[in-house]
């Protein structure tokens, strides 16, 4: 079950225009979880996607957010901005995908759903966002607020959870910005690129890119292997057919 959790900080945030709905994101672009199945006479577990922990691949364009891949949430929810005060900058630093939508909570989540397109009616709703004013007397304020706090958050025991390097880049670099240390985002966010497939693409179509993904290289070295041995074998006759006249 999804419930609403009252924290007494979201009355902070409204008096401030800023607001984290009570409902959960849904998202096309998402991770999947493991499902025990019946089939036969065994038990199997089966990826299904579950599209209440998305996957967060769209980043405006920031230092807390520069070199960043895509960061994983869970039961996230969209933020809101109500704020009118123009000497207070509000800039999404994270959004959803261009095929996500909202389910309002009490709900009962089902992993054996079958999602249709008309399920994912919104799009670019915001997860992450930066605020930025100035208080007079003061040299001002920043602050950046997730909709998921549980995302940089390993946990423990039964709660325990691998959290994605980018989750933790994304934290670390909020920190660093939020006390004007930014000279280790460029270095901390430097790695392997994730480049996920897109979600919106058929099975037939994913596994056609993952075996060509696979297979091509693998041929690529193979006619190269032939290419260069045949290329030796060339030279090897043509220097086996050519007289060799020796002086004395």
């Amino acid at each position: 079950m999804g419930n609403k959790i009252f924290t007494g900080f979201e009355t902070w945030l409204k008096q401030r225009g800023i607001e984290v709905e009570e409902n959960f994101i849904i998202d096309a672009s998402c991770t999947n979880v493991m499902v025990r199945q019946q089939q036969g006479n065994f038990m199997m577990n089966t990826p299904v996607q579950f599209p209440y922990i998305p996957v967060i691949t769209n980043f405006t364009e920031n230092a807390i957010t520069d070199g960043l891949e895509s960061v994983v949430l869970i039961f996230a929810s969209p933020i809101r901005v109500s704020s009118m005060d123009t000497s207070v900058i509000m800039i999404p630093l994270a959004v959803t995908s261009e095929k996500s939508g909202v389910q309002n909570a009490p709900i009962q989540f089902d992993v054996m759903k079958q999602w249709t397109l008309s399920d994912f009616a919104l799009s670019s709703l915001p997860v992450a966002l930066l605020v930025e004013g100035n208080v007079p007397g003061t040299s001002g304020y920043k602050m950046v607020v997730f909709s998921d706090g549980d995302f940089a958050v390993n946990g423990e025991g039964e709660n325990a959870q691998q959290l994605s390097e980018d989750n933790v880049s994304f934290m670390s670099n909020a920190i660093d910005w939020l006390s004007d240390d930014t000279g280790l985002i460029e270095l901390r966010t430097k790695g392997v690129s994730s480049r996920p497939l897109d979600a919106s693409l058929e099975d037939g179509t994913k596994t056609l890119l993952k075996y060509l993904n696979f297979l091509l290289p693998i041929a690529l070295i193979i006619i190269y292997g032939v290419f260069r041995f045949q290329l030796k074998r060339k030279k090897r006759n043509e220097l086996m057919s050519t007289d060799i006249v020796s002086e004395k």
